[in-house]
This record gives C-alpha cells, structure tokens and sequence, in this order.
C-alpha cells in the first residue's frame, strides 16, 4: 500500500516551519532503514495508517482492551506480567510498593476487580515455590497473555513488513 501525502509545496509557511521544527528534534537515527527528514512525514504517514489497526480492539480482546484502558491499570497489568514472565512472586502488597504515586486501596480496587473478570488469576509463580502460604500470587489470565503477546507480534509483523520495503 502506497500512501501519499499533499505535497509540502503546498503546505503554508507555518506549517512548513512546524513540520521542520518536529522532523530536526526526532531521532530518525534509530530506525532500522534510512529515510531523510524531508521524505520522513510521508514514509510515516504511511507507517502509522499500517500500525492503526492494531490499536482497534478485536471483542475476543476485551481483557487487554481493559487492562490497557487507564494508566492505572496498565501500570497494575503490566507488573504483574512481566512478575509472569520472569517467574517472580507478585503479590497486591508488591504492586502497591512499586506504585507508590498510587494507594494500596486503589491498586487492590483494580487486582481485585480483573480476578473478578478473570483477567488475573490466583497461581503460583512460574519460576519457584511460594514459602509463604499466605501471599496469594497474581498472574494474568491465559487469554490475556495470548491476546498481549498476539498484540506484540502483529505489531512486530507490520513494522518488520515496512523495514523490508524500505531497506
């Protein structure tokens, strides 16, 4: 899919100073292909008319489209799963000490609210045995973590699929 953008000829002389201004502060540098600051507006309009369907929730995407829908809970969401993925203990107690700009009342409000969709599940850690039988581990759901890293993946696919075009 080829997009192309108006011509910047026809752009007013404070919009060709903005796009200026924006496109000198970027750090074009660190892309995996080269494009020049003048043909980077039209190459990233095309990028993100690729990357924007992937921020459209799917309805078998309701636990991520609910994680993701605050700060807060991603904040709370995003914790828990990378304490998944490493294997490590997490527990309401710990999320609320590593986001201490929150309450331990509303950290627990939103662990509590996704095991009640099931989106967060009372396991063991992946990774090693809980000594204390009290600490109850919070993991996310099965689908939640297929529906994240399906997430990861289409959007891995898409900018892989625009590099390759533009290598």
């Amino acid at each position: 899919m080829n997009i192309k953008i108006q011509n910047t000829s026809k752009l007013s002389d404070e919009d060709l100073r903005r796009e200026k201004k924006i496109t000198s502060k970027l750090n074009l540098k660190k892309l995996p292909f080269k494009v020049s600051k003048e043909n980077f507006c039209s190459r990233y309009a095309e990028m993100f008319k690729e990357i924007t369907p992937l921020f459209k929730y799917k309805d078998e995407e309701y636990a991520m489209k609910w994680c993701l829908s605050t700060e807060k809970r991603m904040k709370v969401f995003l914790l828990i799963f990378e304490a998944n993925q490493l294997g490590e203990e997490i527990y309401k107690e710990k999320i609320a000490s590593k986001l201490s700009e929150y309450s331990y009342k509303t950290v627990a409000h939103i662990i509590d609210e996704g095991i009640g969709k099931k989106f967060f599940v009372n396991l063991p850690p992946r990774a090693h045995i809980v000594k204390d039988a009290k600490v109850r581990n919070i993991r996310p759901s099965e689908d939640l973590v297929i529906q994240f890293i399906n997430w990861h993946i289409d959007l891995i696919y898409v900018l892989s699929k625009f590099q390759i075009k533009y290598i």
